[in-house]
Formats: structure tokens, C-alpha cells, sequence
């Protein structure tokens, strides 16, 4: 081919053509690539805070020798059973102190009367979102209860009969339905309906809680048969109430606690509260001459029991002084001390919503003056506290604080409202337990205290301060590598620093529990071949480990 002038120049324009071409090409690239990454970038310079996970709130509720379990984590509810009509009416007061009006949904595990005579009263009371049930011969049962109006709501729900493998979330906590692997045909009077009870294993945050319904030794054999390790749980609902049951069944679920949902006269064999104490497992009985209603709340990593049989008295804590628009959150503690839930079963109310009103406890003053905040439990028993909002005053960061011994935190606060010309101290009312020393708060012995920021007006604000024991500054376990063999126990023995720290506050987790358990005090049971790793915490960062191979 010949190239002459005129074709060179073409040959030229074409090259400038392809040079701008690729450059357009590039700038392209270049552009997809930054919108690619413009959302990583925005994340860098604008990180998202990620909102904590709600906790998991489990309430056997102490009806009798019945089964009353309410759940909630974050908005997401559900009520397991109830017992008959009397222990409903009951149960529905309870949910409404706990502010509850809607269940998202109704567990009924089987078809005896002592669990789901009620049912129509809740479903009434609550229209769930969906009822799940072990069969359809469940479902007939309760429409037997039911008047016609409530058969007509029950109708509007939608019914599920579960199967095992069957999960549903309540909320981010998982429940999966274990069983019965078949149901037995029988007419709800039987015994034999028992084994028709569903049996739900709830998980949260690595934690499990097992309810169990009426079911049987056999069944629960079956099913771990089935898939080995599937009934272990932190928290059994012991099977059929005050039931007793098998060291086998017992020891393949491997719980830290047995709930047992029974009344005074109706107590666990001697031999069994035996078995369960051989094997260091805490029992929780619903009777009120013990534990009365028992609350689990799993909360990030820590799981943590509450009980309280009914409230014998309330108690408040003095109140700050305040200025208007002013929050503030008002300490309750109910008699016996660690009853149910206080901040939730108590009703509160103002005596005076023009100067403060208050909703669970958090206070909001309205205008200058005096007013009496209450407490209320259901049984009426009361406390009652002054609130006084004024146009100076000082404002603490928080009104509670906890620390160990030698442990110090720094207390801020800040004088709000017309506060030129005051001056302010900083007191402790038991400087043996906690002193301060500008807002300086440092922990001298367990116990209870007050620390008070006062301005020379004579305004002051209080901050609750708990002192615990000490902080651990190392752990170190014992062995910390082992071989076991399926079945074996193994002790962990666990050697704290400094000397006087709560053993009982260590947390034993397994990387595997479908090859090691760990109960609370570090006693670990080998499942099945294979490794995993128990470690063990005392304080926040303080841990050690132990490796083990399972032959």
C-alpha cells in the first residue's frame, strides 16, 4: 500500500483519534472504579455505628404448676402454653405490667388442658401474628376452650404445626423446633400426648434455652440419637414440671440450670434435686417459697438470672434537683431484692405533670416547682419521691456507676441553668466504700454509696455507685492443652491474680459444643472426635485458653 501526504495525515488524525479514545477509555475506568469504592470511602470518613444487639429476655411466670413463658427480645415477642383460664387472667395482668399488648406469637406444645385451656384468653388478649402448634389435634383443644367470639379471632391467625428442622426468629434470637420426631395418635386426655409435646431450642448470642413441654425420657433419647449434642442448652425447662428424669437425659443436655414450673406442694424428688446437685446444676424452682417468677436475660455474651416471688416493697432513690427539659432516669429495687424486671413491672405516675411527668421511670421536667414521682407494683406496694426542678442546678453524665476495689472512673458534671456566682464540692456519703476527688471516683471496699455534686445553692445531684470485688489482671488454666476420649469429664482448674476475686464471675465458652461442653464452673465433657478450645474469662481482656483433641 502507498502512503502519501494526505494519507499520512489521516493515518496521523486516526492515531490522535485512538490516543483520545483510550484516554476516554481510561478516564472511564478510572470513574467506575472511584464509584466502585465510593461507598467503602464514604464508610471510612463516615463510619456507621452499629446499633447493639437487644437482649433476650426469657419469663417462666410462677402460675402454679403450670407452663408461662414469655419471650422478648428487642419488639419481637412470644408466650409459650399457659396453663387453664384462671392462670390466663393471671398471666395477662402480668403482661400488661409488663407493658406487652401484642404478641407476635402463640407456642402451644401440646394438647393437655393444663397447658392450653388458656390459650383463647391470650390470643383474645394479645392477636399474635401466628400460633404454632405440635398437631392439628392442638389446635382442636383449644377451640373446645374457646367462646365463639374467640373462635372467630383464633380463625383470622395464621396456624403453623411445626416439624422438626422448623425455625422462626423472634426478634435476632433463632427457635428451632427438635421435635417430636412423629406424633403419637392419641386423645389429648391421654398420657401418651405428652409425647407430643414440642420441644424448641432457643439460641441467642451463642446461648441456648431448651423447653421441653411435657416430653419424655424416650423421645429426648430418639432425637439426640438422631443428631447428637442437639438437646444441649445453657437452660432447661425441666421436662413435665417438678418431672424427674434419667442421669443420661440429664447429662446429654448438660444444662448450668434446670427451671421447674411447679407450686409448693408439687416439689422435685429428693433423688433428683441430688442428681442435679452432683452434677453442679442450679435448680429454679417457680414456687413461691422459692424463686417465684425467674427471668433469663442473655445480654451480649453474659447470661443472667432473675427472680422474685411477689414485690414486698419498692424503693426509689432520691432524686436530683432539675432544671426544665431536663431527663433523668429515677433508680427503682424492689423487696425481696433481685425480684423480676422492676424497671418494667412498676407503674409510675406524677403528681404534678406540670412541673414533671415521667414514662419507666425517666423523668422530664416541664416548669419551676415541686412534684411527687411514684412507683407502683401490682400489688400496690409503692414509693414515692420528691422531685424539685429549679433554675440552677448541676447535672451528672450518669446516676449510676459500678467499679471494683482500687478500680477509679471519673464522674462528670456540669452546672446548668443560671449558675454564675455558685460554687460546687463533691462529696461521698461512705468514703469506706467509694471516695471522690474532682469527680475522681475511686472504689475502697464492696458495698453501696452515694457520690453527690453539690452547687451553693443548695442543688444537688446523686450518682448510685456499686462497689465489687476485684478486677482480675491474669488468668492462667490448668492444663492448657488435653486428650479426652467421648464421654470423658474433664476439671479445668482456673488460678486468678490478684488474690480475692469472685471465681464464681468466670465464663467458660467452648468453640465447639458439638465437641466439648463447659458448664459454669469448667468442667468440660467431651462429645464427640475432633478439637475445640475452651477459654475462659475473668475481666474484660483477661482470658486463657484450653486446647483439646477428642479421640
Amino acid at each position: 500500500m502507498k502512503i502519501t501526504a494526505g494519507s499520512r495525515q489521516s493515518l496521523a488524525n486516526l492515531k490522535e483519534l485512538c490516543y483520545h479514545g483510550d484516554m476516554i477509555k481510561l478516564t472511564l475506568k478510572k470513574l467506575t472504579c472511584l464509584l466502585l469504592c465510593l461507598p467503602m470511602m464514604l464508610a471510612l470518613l463516615c463510619p456507621v455505628r452499629a446499633e447493639a444487639s437487644p437482649p433476650l429476655e426469657v419469663y417462666f411466670l410462677a402460675l402454679g404448676r403450670v407452663d408461662a413463658i414469655l419471650i422478648r427480645c428487642g419488639d419481637a415477642t412470644a408466650f409459650i402454653d399457659v396453663g387453664f383460664e384462671s392462670d390466663a387472667k393471671q398471666a395477662i395482668r402480668w403482661l400488661n405490667a409488663m407493658g406487652i399488648t401484642h404478641l407476635d406469637s402463640y407456642i402451644g406444645t401440646h394438647g393437655h388442658y393444663d397447658h392450653i385451656e388458656g390459650a383463647p384468653e391470650i390470643i383474645e388478649a394479645f392477636h399474635p401474628d401466628q400460633i404454632y402448634l405440635s398437631h392439628v389435634g392442638c389446635l382442636s383443644a383449644i377451640l373446645e376452650c374457646a367462646t365463639e367470639d374467640q373462635q372467630a379471632i383464633i380463625s383470622t391467625v395464621d396456624r403453623t404445626i411445626l416439624v422438626p428442622g422448623d425455625q422462626f426468629q423472634i426478634g435476632p434470637a433463632t427457635m428451632t423446633c427438635l421435635g417430636p420426631d412423629f406424633i403419637t395418635r392419641c386423645y389429648t386426655g391421654d398420657n401418651d400426648e405428652n409425647d407430643n409435646s414440642l420441644i424448641l431450642r432457643l439460641e441467642y448470642n451463642s446461648r441456648r434455652i431448651l423447653f421441653t413441654g411435657d416430653t419424655t425420657d424416650a423421645v429426648l433419647r430418639r432425637l439426640d440419637k438422631q443428631s447428637p449434642g442437639c438437646l444441649r442448652a445453657d437452660v432447661l425447662q425441666n421436662p413435665h414440671h417438678n418431672g424427674a428424669h434419667d442421669p443420661d437425659v440429664i447429662d446429654m443436655i448438660a444444662p448450668r440450670y434446670v427451671v421447674f414450673s411447679t407450686d409448693n406442694y408439687n416439689q422435685p424428688k429428693q433423688s433428683y434435686t441430688d442428681l442435679l446437685d452432683q452434677r453442679g446444676i442450679t435448680r429454679l424452682c417457680l414456687d413461691t417459697a422459692n424463686q417465684g417468677h425467674v427471668g433469663i436475660v442473655i445480654e451480649g455474651s453474659k447470661l443472667e438470672i432473675r427472680c422474685g416471688a411477689a414485690v414486698d416493697a419498692v424503693r426509689l432513690e432520691e432524686a436530683s434537683d432539675m432544671i426544665p427539659g431536663q431527663e433523668m432516669d429515677l433508680i427503682a429495687s424492689v423487696e425481696p431484692e433481685g425480684a423480676l424486671a422492676p424497671d418494667r413491672q412498676l407503674g409510675w405516675n406524677s403528681s404534678n405533670e406540670s412541673v414533671a411527668v415521667v414514662d419507666k421511670g425517666r423523668v422530664r421536667a416541664v416548669g419551676m416547682g415541686t412534684a411527687e414521682i411514684s412507683a407502683v407494683a401490682l400489688n400496690g406496694a409503692r414509693a414515692t419521691v420528691p422531685v424539685r426542678v429549679t433554675d440552677a442546678c448541676v447535672v451528672l453524665e450518669q446516676n449510676a456507676m459500678s467499679l471494683a476495689v482500687n478500680e477509679t472512673k471519673r464522674l462528670r458534671g456540669k452546672a446548668r441553668g443560671s449558675v454564675e456566682g455558685l460554687e460546687g464540692q463533691w462529696v461521698s456519703e461512705d468514703e469506706s466504700v467509694a471516695t471522690v476527688s474532682g469527680g475522681k471516683v475511686t472504689g475502697m471496699s464492696e458495698g453501696q454509696t452515694r457520690i453527690i455534686a453539690r452547687l451553693s445553692n443548695g442543688t444537688q445531684a446523686f450518682c448510685q455507685v456499686t462497689v465489687k470485688g476485684y478486677l482480675a489482671k491474669s488468668v492462667r488454666l490448668d492444663p492448657r492443652k488435653a486428650t479426652m476420649k467421648a464421654g470423658d469429664v474433664l476439671a479445668l482448674s482456673a488460678e486468678v491474680a490478684p488474690a480475692g476475686f469472685d471465681m464464681d464471675e468466670l465464663y467458660w465458652e467452648s468453640s465447639d459444643d458439638s465437641v466439648l461442653w463447659v458448664d459454669a464452673y469448667g468442667n468440660v465433657t467431651a462429645v464427640r472426635k475432633g478439637k475445640a478450645t475452651i477459654t475462659v474469662t475473668a475481666s474484660e481482656g483477661v482470658t486463657d485458653k484450653c486446647s483439646i483433641k477428642v479421640n
